[in-house]
């Protein structure tokens, strides 16, 4: 009988290929049983997300008998990838710590704690400052003939398409740290192929972004940021190397 066996560093075997896969699939219906019931949670709370969300503009129009309820449910998905997400990533985590090392344990146990707390630091930031400076310098352009009637699902499709990458854009520097940490790359090849990055920032943000220049350069240069940021954390690390190996 065909058998793959996932063995610990203790030495011991671990299971067969078939209850591996037994495995799996009894976590991913686990977590997506949870995902769906967060989803239902999240259409019954997404009244109040959906005006916390629209609170900046107030008065907002749907342009079609559909418009609302696809929002709630655009609200009601977000809300239960995050709700189910510590559940997820539990399953997640449990499935795949027993074929790692200790030193990729500690990294996981250490990096996604921080993953998250940096998401979040990244999606309140774009909320608190980016957003509503994007939204004022847009509406700017209104005149006495020219009246913004802007709808709920542009609204909230901008809000998210500005305040959800931020999260992503956020993880930088914990990249950085571990791969610094692994001995993957080095401050001096951040430095040497800074123009790239550059290059490949405003890509990222040109991506990410709805499509305005504004949107882009205010997700660019916090990116930047970051980036060289993550420059100084580097040569920290590589410091604290050095030291101790003396």
């Amino acid at each position: 009988m065909l058998k793959w066996r996932r063995k610990g560093h203790s030495g011991k075997e671990g299971m067969t290929l078939v209850e591996h896969l037994a495995e799996l699939r009894r976590r991913i219906i686990i977590s997506a049983l949870t995902l769906l019931a967060a989803v239902v949670v999240g259409f019954y709370y997404s009244p109040p997300i959906v005006g916390f969300i629209t609170k900046l503009p107030g008065e907002l129009v749907y342009l079609y008998p559909g418009e609302a309820f696809f929002v709630h449910l655009k609200v009601a998905l977000i809300v239960g990838i995050i709700v189910s997400s510590p559940v997820i990533l539990y399953h997640g985590i449990r499935f795949v710590v027993p074929g790692l090392l200790e030193k990729e344990k500690r990294i996981l146990y250490v990096g996604l704690p921080l993953a998250v707390a940096m998401f979040a630091v990244g999606v309140v930031f774009a909320y608190k400052v980016i957003m509503p400076l994007a939204y004022a310098f847009f509406l700017g352009f209104g005149t006495e003939s020219l009246s913004p009637m802007i709808s709920i699902g542009s609204y909230v499709s901008f809000v998210l398409g500005l305040v959800l990458p931020f999260g992503v854009v956020f993880q930088l520097p914990l990249i950085v740290l571990i791969l610094t940490s692994a001995g993957i790359i080095s401050p001096e090849t951040l430095v040497r192929y800074r123009k790239y990055f550059i290059l490949a920032i405003v890509i990222v943000a040109a991506v990410l972004t709805p499509p305005d220049v504004i949107s882009q350069a205010l997700m660019a240069l916090p990116m930047l940021i970051l980036y060289e940021a993550s420059i100084l954390l580097a040569k920290l690390i590589v410091r604290k190397r050095q030291v101790q190996d003396r």
